[in-house]
């Protein structure tokens, strides 16, 4: 089953895209495939890396667009925008090959040297994981009725999800454990139990990664309802508490704090501050990282409030501040380019969890882990296509007259801003979040904007509608215009 599915998936994605309008059709193709396809499947192609579901679904999304919409494909000009990043980011992993070339011996283990062919395959994965989803948001949405869209599918994603979600949890009752991908595929994630029930995981990876989708669902059904725009099977309104409760089923503290905090800002706020806080996000992004390095956030302070409430989330932050700060006195003269593997990081058993396989074998951050990988500037460069939209739909929210323009490009930006901020605590999951920040740069920079003709059209119908007679006097003098 699931070599059908990866193998069907791109004629699946074609055909959708000659069945249904642009923008819904991606964001289908997209929710299909990140959703369903199969978690723990590769496919293996000669002399490249494996391909995973994540690459499968923006592979299908990409090559429908080419099918259906060369022309908006074409026009978007790929390397043009920020998924260009990908060009430095490769020259960064040029640069850590060459910081590690030679073999190491850690306790009488010889650990091998980086060469061209790692250059090469990270290459291959930076590219898939960042320029592709990254251009398929940027290319293929612009208009006020495309965010709609996007959001509308998040929203409903959201509904189905936490309907599986229920189903797993209420089927693990009887049968102990029930999963939906081993049901389908044959192979699932790791089971885990929260308070006595299990965690439901659906199709993907981790409960902490469902957690984060169901929040930006939630983000989305809000951003709708506050907008006063509708969505498919239900009103935004009744679809809350849904969406919500499949959130909940994933019982996990930090999603939950990210939907319910957020979704109250939506709700009370106006669109200039949600953008505001959605800057005030990134901003935590890019500075908590140097915080660390410089020992300057307050951990201990933040620990000692969260033992006043849980004190077991208080020992998983003290793990998670611990690990960081393992990583940041290892680092040493590789703190640019990173050591490529934990396996050539001297003492690196010391990780809580080290499983041999990486830094991902100890670690939850996803930014501790680039650091160790790929060091600060390879850190930097995977965080800033995430980023740089933020700030850009932040200068254009000043120039949206439409309200309801100004709410969904909040709601956006306040989704893109909560995923980008899970990654100081948590993994990469999926590409999601690029293919949100690529369709968010589009909005950013084509909302508002009127074309030559439509505007000229309207000034006419202005015109036709001022009352008879008006002399030209009476007409209002704008600044460095005389009246006619």
């Amino acid at each position: 089953m699931a070599s059908l599915a990866f193998f069907a998936f791109i004629p699946f994605a074609i055909a959708i895209y000659g069945r249904l309008p642009r923008a819904r059709a991606a964001v289908l193709v997209v929710l299909t495939g990140s959703l369903f396809l199969p978690e723990f499947y590769t496919f293996d192609l000669p002399l490249f890396r494996p391909l995973d579901k994540d690459d499968i679904a923006y592979l299908g999304a990409m090559i429908g667009a080419v099918v259906y919409h060369s022309r908006r494909v074409s026009g978007a000009r790929f390397g043009l925008g920020p998924e260009s990043l990908v060009i430095l980011i490769v020259l960064a992993n040029l640069g850590t090959v060459l910081a590690n070339p030679s073999a190491m011996w850690d306790e009488g283990r010889l650990e091998d040297g980086l060469t061209f062919y790692d250059v090469v395959s990270q290459a291959a994965r930076d590219a898939l994981s960042f320029a592709l989803p990254f251009f398929v948001g940027r290319a293929l949405f612009s208009s006020r009725e495309d965010l709609r869209t996007l959001l509308s599918g998040l929203a409903v994603a959201g509904l189905v999800y936490a309907g599986l979600m229920a189903a797993e949890v209420v089927l693990s009752i009887p049968f102990r454990v029930f999963q939906l991908s081993r049901l389908v595929y044959g192979f699932s994630a790791g089971v885990s139990f929260r308070w006595g029930v299990i965690q439901p995981t659906v199709f993907m990876e981790h409960g902490l990664s469902i957690a984060t989708f169901m929040a930006a669902c939630l983000l989305a059904v809000v951003g709708l309802a506050r907008a006063g725009l509708t969505m498919p099977l239900l009103k935004p309104v009744r679809a809350w508490p849904l969406v919500y409760a499949g959130l909940f089923l994933s019982r996990n503290v930090a999603g939950n704090v990210y939907g319910l905090s957020l979704s109250a800002v939506l709700a009370t706020c106006k669109a200039k501050t949600i953008a505001r806080v959605s800057v005030l996000l990134a901003l935590l992004v890019i500075s908590y990282p140097s915080l660390r390095m410089f020992d300057v956030f307050p951990a201990k302070g933040i620990l000692n409030l969260a033992g006043k409430f849980d004190e077991e989330r208080r020992r998983s932050l003290a793990g998670r501040f611990d690990e960081e700060q393992y990583v940041i006195d290892l680092m040493g003269d590789r703190f640019w380019w990173g050591w490529g593997n934990i396996m050539r990081v001297p003492g690196a058993e010391g990780l809580r969890g080290w499983q041999g396989g990486g830094f991902e074998g100890g670690l939850d951050g996803y930014w501790v882990i680039e650091l160790g990988v790929h060091g600060a500037l390879g850190m930097a460069l995977r965080l800033s296509p995430l980023l740089l939209p933020i700030f850009l739909a932040a200068r254009r929210m000043r120039k949206l007259r439409s309200e309801k323009e100004r709410v969904l490009l909040a709601t956006l930006m306040a989704i893109v801003a909560m995923r980008s901020v899970d990654l100081l605590i948590n993994g990469w999951w999926n590409n999601l979040p690029v293919f949100l920040a690529g369709a968010l740069y589009s909005f950013a920079g084509s909302l508002g904007n009127v074309p030559t003709g439509a505007r000229r059209r309207r000034r006419e119908e202005e015109a036709e509608a001022l009352p008879e007679p008006l002399s030209a006097g009476a007409l209002p003098a704008r600044r460095g215009v005389a009246p006619r």
